[in-house]
């Protein structure tokens, strides 16, 4: 793992593990939740209306023909209730490693819609996706949730 990746994975673990997803996780060193703290902080000079838009915005540029990717930053038990149809999996924990660096798209400047359930782990998502280029990575309003609610297309569950 890079520099960065590593503090960012654990970081995204910790967070998990207070949420009792993960069992067993290393203790974050000083260096590395100063590390995480520093990319998490990159959030906060973001203008709102570009760090989160609600799932019609999403939904209106896709059907524009505008390409949105949707990157579905939940775990793999709530992938097994459905997706964003099209969408890329990848949990909070796996987008900090080199595998989730890997599902991104190679254009930087792609719109990326990252969703959660609600919008907790997308936030989180968004600073990483910032460092590493992808300027235009948004967290999607309502998450997942928001989505279904919205009666947009999902793929592995009925509506």
């Amino acid at each position: 793992m890079t520099a960065f990746w590593k503090p960012a994975a654990l970081a995204c673990a910790a967070v998990l593990a207070a949420q009792g997803a993960v069992a067993e996780m290393a203790a974050p060193t000083a260096d590395e939740l100063a590390a995480w703290a520093a990319a998490y902080s990159e959030i906060g000079g973001m203008e709102p209306k570009w760090a989160v838009q609600g799932a019609d915005a999403f939904k209106a540029s896709s059907d524009a023909g505008v390409p949105v990717v949707y990157l579905d930053v939940r775990t793999e038990k709530e992938w097994e209730g459905g997706i964003v149809e099209g969408a890329v999996k990848a949990t909070l924990v796996q987008l900090a490693s080199e595998d989730g660096m890997a599902m991104l798209p190679d254009s930087k400047t792609s719109i990326i819609a990252v969703y959660c359930k609600s919008g907790h782990r997308s936030a989180l998502a968004i600073p990483l996706l910032h460092r590493l280029g992808y300027t235009n990575a948004i967290s999607m309003k309502g998450g997942y949730e928001g989505w279904v609610k919205a009666g947009y297309p999902v793929e592995g569950a009925a509506q």
